[in-house]
């Protein structure tokens, strides 16, 4: 199903299958082992706008080239091909899905892409991933798809966007209507485009569930981007909900990517700067300082929501806690008091018996006259017997309606148990003396 639908894709939508003539070749003298700084030079050179963004990113504080680099060959030179190419790629597709129309906020997206972006690369070089920039060109383009689906199938894609604004999650809802995700989506038309294979399966799988400790080599670039992904302040959706498998996702992919605590804290507190100088220097547009303030005010305000919300229901399990193992008490209260009653009832059915036999005895041997009063005397003992489960019964009654708090002591028990023989007690004087 999938297949089909990524063909329907490109078949209404043919401006997606190419990408501009000046990335391609890039893209081509990149992969080429032959090429040299001077060959990615010439291409470069090409688009000026392209120039302008590389020489501005080299001159750059991140970069700290030590002098000013005026010449496109000198930024080769300095920041490597690949960087180049990174750079070469996040611009250019920036401004290639500009022009698609949409109704996503784009800013929005932006901010989180380069954030993630900013994020992998950071984990890569942390982590001691050969190349920082393969993780950084990734996590830009880890969300494309969305904007890919929703060029496609605007109206499917807005009704999805609703339900994964309330806190569902986008990629189950984007399975069930199309049979594959916006990961896929992306990871096949950045195969159309012929990126690297390590990107395109980076951002493909980047939704993934990755095991405990797997430490696969081929997985360490998609887990890089899904970990980033996890930890960014910035997120696609306004009023997105926080997964409660999200703190333990980050630890697990932390501990695959063998990144200490203390590390990934340090790269949490650290991206977001780095990405905002990131934004100026490629020239990405994530908002003005006003509408970040807002955002990041909007986002305590969630948190702290989010906050208050778990203290009332960790304050509502704990007095549930507290009801259940008063409950609990209780029970085994009452099984006692049970087997108490019991002991009694027992015993005053072992009497009635007894007594009663005593009448057949008596009539057995003729005795029914009862000249010696024996049968009125077993009488007496069975009424009082009577008498005995009645008393046990009446506590038994009472009990239906006792609360968890009162019998949670064992004085209760001894309470009923001392009214019990008194009764029995005042039972047993009552009670004839058998001849």
């Amino acid at each position: 199903m999938s297949t089909d639908l990524f063909q329907r894709i490109l078949d209404e939508h043919e401006e997606l299958s190419s990408l501009p003539q000046t990335l391609v070749e890039v893209l081509r003298v990149a992969k080429d082992e032959n090429s040299s700084a001077h060959d990615l030079a010439d291409v470069l050179r090409r688009d000026p706008s392209l120039t302008t963004k590389l020489l501005r990113v080299v001159n750059s504080p991140f970069y700290g080239a030590g002098r000013e680099i005026i010449s496109v060959k000198q930024a080769v030179v300095t920041l490597g091909i690949r960087a180049v190419t990174a750079v070469a790629l996040s611009t250019s597709i920036y401004d290639l899905t500009g022009k698609w129309q949409t109704s996503m906020d784009r800013l929005r997206f932006w901010r989180h892409s380069l954030e993630v972006a900013v994020g992998a690369r950071m984990i890569a070089e942390a982590a001691g991933h050969a190349s920082a920039e393969e993780a950084f060109v990734s996590g830009l383009l880890h969300d494309i798809g969305l904007l890919i689906l929703e060029k496609s199938f605007p109206e499917e894609f807005n009704r999805i966007w609703e339900q994964a604004e309330s806190g569902e999650k986008v990629v189950e809802l984007e399975e069930n209507v199309w049979g594959t995700n916006h990961a896929q989506v992306a990871q096949f038309l950045l195969e159309q485009w012929n990126l690297p294979v390590v990107i395109c399966e980076a951002v493909g799988r980047h939704h993934s569930n990755f095991e405990t400790g797997n430490t696969a080599f081929d997985l360490r670039l998609p887990q890089m981007v899904a970990l980033a992904d996890t930890i960014v302040h910035f997120t696609v959706f306004p009023t997105r909900a926080a997964f409660p498998f999200a703190l333990e996702r980050k630890e697990n992919l932390a501990a695959n990517l063998k990144l200490q605590p203390e590390m990934l804290k340090q790269i949490e507190e650290k991206h977001l700067g780095e990405t905002l100088n990131e934004a100026k220097f490629l020239e990405i547009d994530v908002g003005s300082q006003s509408d970040l303030l807002i955002e990041a005010n909007r986002m305590l305000y969630q948190q702290y929501g989010t906050l208050e919300s778990l203290l009332r229901e960790n304050h509502q399990m704990q007095q549930h806690l507290a009801l259940a193992k008063l409950d609990k008490a209780a029970l085994d209260t009452l099984k006692t008091i049970s087997a108490t009653f019991n002991h009694y009832i027992n015993n005053a059915v072992g009497t009635i018996l007894g007594r009663a036999q005593l009448v057949e005895l008596a009539l057995q041997k003729g005795d029914i006259i009862d000249q010696g009063g024996s049968v009125a005397k077993a009488m007496q003992v069975i009424i009082n017997g009577v008498n005995t489960i009645q008393s046990v019964v009446e506590e038994l009654t009472r009990l239906t309606t006792f609360k968890t708090a009162v019998y949670h002591d064992d004085t209760h028990i001894i309470d009923i148990e001392n009214r019990l023989k008194k009764k029995l007690g005042d039972i047993e004087q009552e009670s004839p003396t058998p001849s």
